[in-house]
């Protein structure tokens, strides 16, 4: 009898992580807090391929982002954005430095070309780029369903102190 019950409970715990490693994924690429935000504010974050970003590296996969209209959303110095360049296109880029005069702020970002665009301004800004992953199948699989279970999934109640 003992036997067959530690079987049983192994069997369920087996079964419990193998149900979980897509959101212990994607917790490991964003952090615990941003993947418990994303339950409280679905709309705030979403992923993108960057295929068509001209990006810094040469880096395939997933970007990560955090959107603008998230409630907690602010840029550092130092952060990752994606934003929309003057030709419309797609850039990511490190800010280096945060101007604000009369209350409109500029962006100032790195860059490892001589020619730059000049200041990014807030409308620009699509989102801050929060995490990154590969593009392979697990990780295209977990983005989805975490996506999917953000939008669709009542687990608030599991991180609710009622």
């Amino acid at each position: 009898m003992k036997k067959n019950l530690l079987h049983t409970i192994i069997k369920l715990c087996g079964f419990f992580i193998i149900a979980n490693l897509p959101f212990l994924t994607i917790s490991q690429l964003v952090g615990i807090d941003t993947f418990i935000d994303s339950f409280k504010h679905p709309g705030s974050f979403y992923y993108i391929k960057n295929e068509k970003i001209h990006c810094m590296d040469a880096n395939g996969g997933y970007i990560i982002l955090e959107k603008p209209t998230y409630q907690g959303f602010s840029i550092a110095e130092g952060d990752r954005i994606l934003y929309h360049t003057i030709k419309d296109t797609l850039q990511q880029r490190i800010v280096y430095q945060i101007k604000s005069d009369d209350g409109i702020k500029t962006y100032y970002t790195t860059s490892n070309t001589d020619n730059t665009e000049g200041p990014i301004y807030e409308h620009q800004i699509i989102g801050k780029i929060i995490g990154r992953s590969e593009d392979n199948i697990w990780n295209s699989l977990c983005l989805q369903l975490w996506d999917l279970s953000i939008d669709n999934l009542n687990a608030l109640t599991l991180f609710s102190d009622t």
